[in-house]
């Protein structure tokens, strides 16, 4: 059987409102069938049993008449009567009970079936009522003289045998009177009791249509209410139907969605339904109740963690402006780290949204998507690199055009040079701890030198690198132990150095190509270190005569590079400081490099180390800007001596003291006894410095190594003069450079 109302009519009947229905129906049907059934089925058994009881009493009347006869034939044979007394007695006294009860008064009607029963039965003055009090009454009075006797009826004669005597003789009288009334009164009684019978009949007849008309109703109702629970569970079958379809979408959108989504409770709890691509995210399984907390932790950093739960909780309160505080969203392309076997991490980006669930306006839970933008993040990191290659390109275009055109064939070429020499140390075999040692310290020279003339110049690109590949020279420093292969990280960085160097020598090769009417006309670099350099042409045909252009500093040679040296390292120290040059003009050229490399480092030391910042030289009574000196002049004996002076606060013995015992260079003893000299030296210690931090400028404990073994290779000397708080001087003594060998041949 399978019901179906019009559609309209099914969504009208909506099952809760069906169920409503059925509620509704069963309550009337309890109210019209059940009840009103119950009652008269309840009538039915009742006057069935009135019925029966009814009856009885004519039984009795029958015992009556038939114990009197008994009695009378009994008494005139000389029988026994007192069984028959017995019986009349009992059927009396039975057949008075009922009489009394059928018989008495009561306010209207007549009585019911259930009150002719047991304790309950009560009569009612009626129709019948006082015709059978009236028979019973004048039977009741002709059998109470009979009933009332008791002894014996008969007395013994030996003339004449057995013979009544005086109360059988009155018994005999009295049951005569008895017989002759019982022959009008029971039948009276009889007609009566019948008559009580027949309405009782009657009344059960129409209890017993009554009843039908209910069932029938009831069978009705019955069948409505099947109907309907036929139509509620159809009505729930299409529903669970709808439901098992519906569930049956959001699994497949969930398996197919390339997000993560789940909910989270108030408790921050993940709900049992999420998209498939979760497991895939956070390559686990166990996600169904599993603590927001517990699915971030160890994958992201503990202060994200701590920042992304205080984040989800403020989502829960309703005075949270969830727009404003998504802008704030801690997990917006989170860095995390998952294991990808064998011990190793992978990492990925992903990117948490978070949406309040309302439901009535009350918020439920907190909706979270989450995406895998790892290559959202590379691409854009990408072309973040290559806007800073394109960025990085014109400003080394631009540095290029710039920088005096010798300066940077000569810078070029040093660099060149440095970068073999770097490489040939890396290609050095090795075996012992100390042959390693020495290696980082011959890279970090050459880095550090590479590094000094690119920032003197301006070329920021090259110097970022440099300190790159010193970071990493930096950190096999402070490892305790080294082998060949911690050396190979290097390979990378030098690639990239000598790239970028590479591409900036074919820029500058491109742009020499040009007719610029200048006499600073780009030049090629020359293939090796300490070659000589052809000049370009000037704006007459001549080359021009660097010695011709008076003391370099004013001009483009190494004093500009100094000064604007001096000025970038003071401004990223938050100070002021002029570089004053001298005589270097008179630099030859087999010292040019040294002399290059010692005044960079020299002039940096000095701006970082010595020139204090405009308040504390106020302090002192000093100019706001600090003053370097760099003075280079020839020697009596045809050496040279170079000198950088400023005028700053001078060097603490005691804080060189300090960052040596610190750093492990002596030992606490030993500090005590080293004098001002001794001190001092330690500042040409490879990796000393006082700095706490290295910067870009100094801090790495290179440039004053590098000087001292500049002067070693030369046979120079080094020297460092200072006075706290009014100057530092350091002093290079190089010694007459070497003759050139006359190969010629006398004719």
């Amino acid at each position: 059987m399978n019901l179906r109302l019009p559609r309209p009519l099914v969504q009208k009947l909506s099952p809760e409102r069906l169920a409503v229905l059925v509620v509704v129906l069963g309550l009337s049907f309890a109210a019209v069938v059940l009840v009103p059934g119950l009652k008269l089925a309840s009538e039915l058994v009742d006057a069935s049993a009135a019925l029966k009881w009814v009856g009885e009493q004519q039984r009795y009347t029958t015992v009556i008449r038939a114990s009197l006869e008994t009695m009378r034939d009994r008494l005139a044979d000389r029988g026994y009567i007192q069984e028959s007394l017995d019986q009349l007695n009992d059927s009396t006294h039975k057949l008075d009970e009922a009489m009394a009860s059928m018989t008495a008064p009561r306010a209207a009607g007549w009585f019911s079936a259930a009150q002719l029963l047991g304790g309950a039965r009560q009569s009612t003055a009626g129709p019948h009522g006082r015709p059978l009090a009236q028979a019973w009454a004048k039977e009741k009075a002709a059998l109470d003289p009979v009933t009332a006797f008791s002894g014996l009826p008969y007395a013994d004669s030996e003339s004449s045998g057995s013979v009544l005597n005086a109360q059988g003789r009155e018994l005999e009288r009295n049951l005569t009177a008895a017989i002759r009334t019982s022959r009008h009164s029971l039948p009276d009684l009889d007609a009566q009791l019948a008559a009580v019978g027949s309405e009782l009949q009657a009344g059960n007849g129409r209890a017993a249509k009554q009843l039908q008309f209910v069932m029938i109703l009831g069978v009705l109702i019955a069948a409505g209410l099947v109907a309907l629970v036929i139509l509620l569970l159809n009505a729930r079958r299409q529903q669970d139907a709808k439901l098992r379809e519906a569930r049956q979408q959001t699994a497949d959108i969930l398996r197919t969605v390339k997000e993560g989504l789940f909910l989270l409770d108030e408790n921050l709890i993940i709900g049992s339904a999420y998209s498939g691509a979760l497991e895939t995210l956070f390559q686990r399984k166990d996600l169904a109740g599993l603590g927001f907390d517990a699915l971030l932790e160890g994958i992201v950093s503990e202060k994200t963690l701590a920042t992304a739960l205080k984040f989800v909780k403020v989502l829960w309160a309703e005075r949270t402006n969830e727009k404003l505080v998504k802008s704030i969203n801690p997990l917006g392309e989170v860095e995390i780290h998952l294991p990808s076997g064998q011990g190793k991490l992978d990492t990925r980006y992903l990117d948490f949204e978070f949406h309040r669930v309302r439901v009535d306006g009350t918020i439920t839970h907190v909706l979270v998507s989450v995406s895998d933008v790892s290559s959202r993040v590379e691409l854009a990191r990408e072309l973040q690199s290559s806007q800073q290659q394109a960025q990085a390109q014109v400003d080394t275009l631009l540095g290029i055009l710039q920088i005096d055109p010798t300066h940077l064939a000569s810078f070029l070429s040093d660099s060149n040079a440095a970068m073999k020499m770097i490489n040939a140390v890396l290609k050095e075999p090795a075996r012992e701890e100390s042959a390693f040692r020495k290696k980082l310290d011959t890279l970090f020279r050459q880095a550090h030198s590479v590094k000094g003339e690119a920032a003197a110049l301006g070329l920021s690109s090259i110097e970022s690198r440099a300190h790159s590949f010193e970071d990493d020279l930096k950190r096999l420093k402070e490892k305790s132990d080294l082998s060949g292969n911690d050396f190979l990280p290097l390979v990378i960085k030098l690639d990239d150095l000598l790239t970028h160097l590479q591409s900036v020598s074919d820029l500058v090769s491109r742009l020499s190509k040009f007719q610029i009417p200048r006499a600073e006309a780009p030049l090629t670099q020359s293939a090796e270190p300490g070659a000589r350099r052809e000049r370009p042409a000037g704006a007459g045909g001549a080359a021009p005569d660097l010695e011709a252009t008076g003391p370099l500093g004013s001009d483009g040679g190494l004093g500009s590079v100094l000064q604007q040296l001096g000025e970038r390292v003071a401004a990223d120290c938050e100070k002021e400081a002029k570089v004053q040059c001298r005589g270097l003009d008179q630099i030859p050229e087999d010292y040019r490099r040294i002399v290059k490399d010692i005044a960079i480092q020299a002039v940096r030391n000095a701006v970082v180390h010595g020139i204090e910042r405009a308040p504390d030289r106020a302090a002192a009574g000093k100019p706001a800007q600090g003053a370097v000196r760099v003075d280079f002049k020839r020697t009596g004996d045809g050496g040279y001596k170079l000198s950088v002076e400023d005028d700053g606060q001078g060097l603490a013995t005691e804080r060189i003291k300090e960052a040596a015992v610190q750093k492990g260079f002596i030992t606490a003893d030993q500090m005590e006894s080293l004098d001002a000299k001794q001190t001092l030296a330690l500042l040409f210690q490879p990796g000393f410095s006082t700095l706490e931090h290295a910067t870009k400028d100094a801090g790495r404990g290179v440039g004053m190594n590098l000087m001292a073994d500049h002067m070693r290779q030369i046979g120079g000397r080094v020297g460092v003069a200072t006075a706290p708080g009014k100057f530092t001087r350091v002093t290079m003594t190089l010694p007459a450079p070497p003759k050139p060998q006359d190969d010629t041949v006398a004719a």
